[in-house]
């Protein structure tokens, strides 16, 4: 399938299919069978999130929308007030008759009837395909056909479609894919509720052929976030369905063969930084089709796909990141960025524990980090001689705070001695395990729309504390604690930086001007919480969160017995701090965390499909 070099910019699907394998390989793959028990677990307790879920067909099944649902849009669509037309480009290269048959008619099953289907047909030599699609256009006038001469590679293909597209927005169709036939209703629901949408998405899953049943076998789901700029900027995790509005794609330079491979995330990539709205419909309503003939089930087929994919993401980074540079992820197609900014610095808040051993451990990280990438380090806690010789040794200010004040309000006292632009908050138990880290949580801070950059935070043994904290109707959790820091995770996010609600208190860096603004900490509640409180302010204020996998912290502390909990009520943070949070914010819990979908359980932190016993 085409799709899988051209859209998600995967070289191939053995390559992703086979990297999220590799990544499982070694576990414990006994299920759980006992009456009761939690059957998203391997018997070692080893979380099996969405993707590797063999029952998602059937929860596929159960969700889907049904002939009821479907009547009800076929008979609603009329009532919209704003009711664009919508023009599939889908470039045609040797595409089985099956394989058309089944994308056409899933365009043409849409409830919501105002689109343009154009077939571009890059195979002049197939007398049959070319049949085929004339019958088609015969049947039915929305259906435009561009007969090439030749096969332009996939962007001319696409561009020619482009220029016969009549609709308000463009939508970007695999010639071997399928959609559900309430795809476009949902797209018109969600304009009509803001019409400044520009660019839309959905969630979709893999589908191969069931042997057994006949049809189509669901797996493999990819469940996306909310609108995540961050993210995006790493991988196209957008893919499909992408629909962009028409005139933004106008606005654009013409793109040509360089980006073979990688068309459709150097588009998106482009059109949503300039885009009013960008809106993710979080239902599955794309397949994504798995074919042992496809170009995609051969590693080798397009290996300029991952050249392009590079150049799409370089030029992102250039636009949005001046000064950062590309670094591997460990993951095809995932392209960090390292951004070292000279001119942004930092002021450590360091809290000093009782801890000789522990202050001089965490003083000594800083001194093997360049001086000039931080204004000053502040160390609050209760004078003592051996901490006001430490602080003289390592050139560190020291505040005499009482070890009676709470941990918030002595770094409250620390945040206002501070002079730089981002003030990243430490303890005794932290040290950093990567180059530069207080210049690339302050030069992410500095970039417009940041409010907080975080870093990575791992126990002593090496598995993850948290990387990002999800704020749900069931829990305020750490996300993906207990994997092992080089397991990828579902989608391979633990990879790549994410967007996040909230970040966990130790290493965070908040812009200065940020944090004094909105009053610093609320001290009334305990560090954690308090940190998912700072982050809520932060956010109302317009700015984003972001998780950098790029700078790492070790904490010495050990790591849960149990390693892996998704229990509703697991003791994550206190529930007194809970309750001050929902009484201080009421509706928000309810209202979801926009970065954890939510067809995934909410209180899983391992994005799993909701408990079955």
């Amino acid at each position: 399938m085409d799709g899988l070099h051209e859209q998600f910019g995967w070289s191939s699907m053995s390559s992703l299919v086979g990297l999220v394998k590799s990544c499982y390989r070694g576990l414990n793959n006994t299920i759980r069978r006992s009456r009761g028990e939690d059957m998203r677990f391997y018997a070692d307790g080893f979380p099996i999130d969405a993707w590797m879920d063999k029952s998602y067909d059937e929860w596929f099944r159960a969700h889907k929308a049904g002939e009821a649902e479907l009547k009800r849009q076929r008979d609603a669509w009329v009532d919209f007030s704003i009711q664009p037309t919508f023009s599939f480009i889908v470039p045609l290269y040797k595409t089985p008759s099956e394989y058309l048959h089944t994308m056409v008619d899933s365009v043409l099953a849409q409830t919501y009837p105002n689109l343009q289907l154009v077939l571009v047909n890059a195979s002049p030599e197939l007398g049959e395909l070319r049949a085929e699609v004339a019958a088609y256009c015969a049947k039915d006038a929305r259906i435009t056909v561009v007969d090439l001469e030749d096969n332009l590679g996939i962007t001319e293909n696409t561009n020619a479609g482009l220029e016969v597209a009549t609709g308000e927005f463009c939508c970007f169709l695999d010639h071997d894919d399928a959609i559900e036939p309430s795809l476009l209703f949902e797209y018109v629901s969600a304009i009509n509720e803001n019409p400044e949408i520009d660019v839309l998405y959905c969630d979709e899953d893999l589908v191969c052929r069931d042997e057994k049943r006949g049809g189509f076998r669901h797996l493999h789901p990819l469940h996306k976030p909310a609108y995540a700029p961050e993210l995006l900027l790493c991988k196209n995790y957008i893919v499909h369905l992408m629909t962009i509005r028409r005139t933004l794609i106008d606005s654009m330079p013409t793109p040509d063969r360089r980006y073979d491979g990688a068309q459709d995330y150097n588009m998106v990539a482009y059109c949503v930084g300039r885009a009013r709205a960008v809106h993710g419909v979080q239902k599955v309503l794309y397949h994504w089709r798995i074919s042992d003939t496809s170009t995609a089930a051969n590693p080798d087929a397009k290996p300029y796909s991952r050249k392009a994919y590079r150049l799409s993401a370089f030029n992102e980074i250039e636009r949005r990141v001046p000064g950062g540079r590309i670094i591997a992820s460990g993951a095809v197609n995932i392209h960090n960025v390292w951004l070292s900014d000279p001119q942004a610095s930092a002021s450590v808040v360091m809290l000093a524990s009782d801890s000789s051993f522990e202050v001089e451990r965490t003083l000594e990280c800083f001194k093997q980090t360049p001086a000039d990438s931080f204004a000053e380090l502040i160390v609050v806690g209760e004078w003592s001689d051996w901490l006001a010789s430490l602080c003289k040794r390592f050139g560190a200010k020291l505040l005499d705070v009482s070890a009676d004040a709470s941990c918030l309000a002595r770094y409250n006292v620390g945040a206002a001695a501070a002079s730089g632009d981002g003030l990243v908050f430490f303890d005794s138990l932290c040290t950093f395990l990567t180059p530069e880290p207080l210049r690339q949580l302050a030069g992410w801070c500095s970039m417009d729309g940041i409010g907080i950059a975080a870093p990575k935070i791992l126990y002593r043994n090496g598995t993850n504390k948290s990387y990002g904290v999800a704020v749900t109707s069931e829990r305020i959790m750490p996300m993906y604690r207990g994997y092992d820091d080089d397991f990828p995770g579902y989608q391979c996010n633990l990879r790549a930086m994410q967007n996040v609600s909230a970040v966990g208190l130790q290493g965070m860096c908040v812009r200065r001007d940020v944090f004094g603004r909105i009053g610093g900490f609320d001290a009334s509640f305990g560090a954690e919480v308090g940190a998912v409180d700072l982050c809520r302010r932060v956010l109302n204020e317009g700015l984003r969160i972001v998780a950098t996998p790029t700078v790492k912290i070790e904490v010495d502390e050990a790591a849960p017995e149990r390693r892996f909990d998704c229990a509703s009520n697991a003791p994550d943070y206190p529930a007194a701090d809970i309750a001050r949070f929902d009484e201080k914010w009421p509706g928000v819990r309810a209202a979801g965390d926009p970065y954890l979908n939510p067809n995934l359980d909410q209180s899983s932190s391992y994005q799993q499909l909701p408990a079955r016993r």
